[in-house]
């Protein structure tokens, strides 16, 4: 099963997974990493350790908060580091949930695109 990471500032991932646990029920395989407070080389002991403390063969995508910030730097470097992740920026809530309904039919990098598109759609506005 394809793994997924949460990288966000404060404690949004966290809030982001409980609000799709309300929704979805019983989730698993799904982990918040906040930047709050962390160097940029501590973010990236973080997501390392967790990804090579867990048993995530199908591989791990990285949710990060927001494109150039230290979420997404972090998420880039371990990317660069470390065989079979991918990242996306901009998470929300309907990028979650597509992730977590979705990732037993897809691969790693098809799940990746199909999460940001899912994300993009979710976005809308009243005319």
């Amino acid at each position: 099963m394809i793994s997924g990471i949460v990288l966000t500032h404060g404690t949004i991932g966290k809030a982001l997974i409980k609000a799709a646990k309300s929704i979805l029920g019983e989730i698993d395989h799904i982990h918040d990493i906040s930047t709050t407070g962390h160097s940029l080389e501590s973010i990236n002991t973080k997501l390392k350790n967790m990804i090579l403390s867990q048993n995530w063969e199908d591989g791990t995508l990285i949710m990060a908060s927001l494109m150039g910030g230290s979420c997404w730097n972090a998420g880039v470097v371990i990317a660069h580091q470390m065989p079979n992740i991918e990242v996306v920026s901009g998470v929300n809530l309907i990028m979650l949930i597509s992730f977590l309904s979705k990732r037993d039919r897809h691969t790693l990098v098809e799940l990746s695109e199909i999460v940001k598109q899912d994300g993009i759609r979710g976005i809308s506005r009243l005319s």
